[in-house]
């Protein structure tokens, strides 16, 4: 039986002797698709020093003498709005504030701080525009100014290859006129259920014995979000010679992995691994010393997809997902390992001794540090408990009890390419014990 960390560098191995094509895509088609390239900005965000407020410009020295008392008065002698060049009549030595609006550019000379318009006393001329502020305290070099580059310089690394694209990159793409990118094509991933004892979701009514497929449409939920194209074949018995007809149509279809649910453990309807050999693929592991998900199954054709064989109990499913296959998606994007966070544990927690575990967990970042606690239920069959979770942790195979404030690996629910964190906040931080509060949360490399 393989250790989860040997399981993983399998795993990676394979996956990083194999390669995805890439294309061009536009804009409004790059979220949910991974990048092929770096991308560096090729120019300044802002383009231009502007204003951070609505407000008049002027230049900081003339209103240090400024008091509640003793205010300065400039006279208003331009305005400036979002659109306009900047560019004022030269007028040399002479001192005049700016009306200047969000966002318009700073206008060029000594203007080099913005006074907001709610802590000036303002003239009106006879017309209703602005015709002389009183300034009633000293203005700082720089204030409320945005200035050009401040939040992305030309040739700064805007997002790195094998990122995926989510809409806040699009957002900055779009601002940076970043109108196109090369990305990796998508995995394609084919999800087969096994289970004669297996209906859909919609079916209205139960027969006994039966039970609805719940792993078939979190997959369907799940896949796309890591960056993979999903196609489920559906649901067949029991039965090898089924299973080899439904993966011969698969295999037809190119897929780069194939995601089967149930018969892999050690019964009499077990009979994935036997078919898949059988078929000319190579079982690189079968059985992992973990929980949940212990009977995983991992192979490949050598010409053809991998194949990751996971038990049918939904939460096996998920840690499958989780810990193993999106590891695999990961490194074919060319991606390095997830880091877990660190966090003590909240209370004891048993575990059963030789295996890696992978708990349903509550994850919250407090005052007096980091705790997770391993939540009642863990049974792979039980999806209430997950959806009180925040998070998984990771118990090491050593041991039959994980004690109150140890240290832990911790992973959000769901991976994310970017550093994560949770700001919950403990209802009872008082039950929190003083002495075992950190003031850092140390960082470990994770397996996968």
């Amino acid at each position: 039986m393989i250790r989860a960390s040997e399981a993983c560098a399998q795993i990676r191995e394979v996956a990083l002797g194999r390669t995805l094509g890439s294309e061009s895509v536009p804009l409004s088609e790059l979220a949910g698709r991974r990048l092929a390239e770096d991308l560096l900005s090729q120019e300044c965000v802002p383009h231009w020093d502007n204003s951070a407020m609505d407000g008049f410009a002027v230049c900081a020295d003339w209103t240090q003498s400024a008091t509640a008392t003793n205010g300065v008065r400039l006279p208003v002698s331009a305005s400036i709005v979002a659109g306009d060049s900047g560019s004022l009549q030269d007028r040399p030595g002479e001192r005049f504030a700016v009306e200047i609006m969000t966002g318009a550019p700073l206008p060029h000379g000594p203007w080099d701080s913005i006074v907001k318009i709610e802590e000036v006393q303002v003239l009106k001329g006879v017309d209703g525009a602005p015709s002389e502020i009183v300034i009633s305290k000293p203005a700082k070099k720089g204030d409320f100014v945005r200035y050009q580059g401040e939040d992305f310089a030309i040739g700064q690394l805007v997002a790195s290859k094998g990122m995926l694209v989510t809409p806040d990159f699009i957002l900055a793409f779009a601002a940076l006129g970043i109108h196109r990118a090369q990305v990796f094509r998508k995995p394609r991933v084919a999800v087969l259920s096994t289970g004669r004892e297996l209906v859909n979701a919609h079916e209205p009514l139960l027969r006994p014995g039966m039970i609805r497929n719940s792993t078939a449409p979190y997959l369907e939920a799940a896949l796309p979000a890591l960056g993979a194209e999903y196609k489920w074949y559906g649901t067949i018995e029991d039965d090898p010679e089924a299973f080899k007809r439904a993966l011969t149509v698969i295999l037809a279809d190119s897929p780069d992995v194939v995601l089967t649910t149930g018969a892999v453990s050690m019964g009499k309807h077990d009979f994935v691994r036997e078919a898949l050999e059988s078929m000319g693929a190579r079982t690189h592991f079968h059985k992992m010393a973990i929980r949940p998900g212990k009977p995983l199954l991992f192979s490949e054709f050598q010409n053809g997809p991998v194949i990751f064989g996971v038990p049918g109990n939904p939460i096996s499913t998920a840690v499958g997902l989780r810990f193993f296959v999106t590891p695999y998606l990961r490194a074919l994007a060319r991606l390095e390992k997830e880091r877990p966070i660190r966090a003590k544990l909240f209370k004891n927690a048993p575990k059963p001794e030789g295996l890696r575990c992978y708990f349903k967990a509550r994850l919250d970042l407090t005052e007096s540090g980091s705790w997770v606690e391993a939540l009642a239920g863990q049974g792979s069959a039980l999806l209430g408990p997950l959806l009180q979770a925040n998070a998984w942790v990771e118990f090491p195979e050593e041991g039959s009890q994980m004690s109150q404030g140890e240290w832990v690996d911790v992973h959000p629910l769901f991976p994310s390419d970017k550093p994560w964190v949770f700001s919950s906040h403990s209802k009872d931080s008082s039950m929190m014990d003083p002495k075992l509060t950190p003031r850092e949360i140390p960082v470990q490399k994770g397996c996968c």
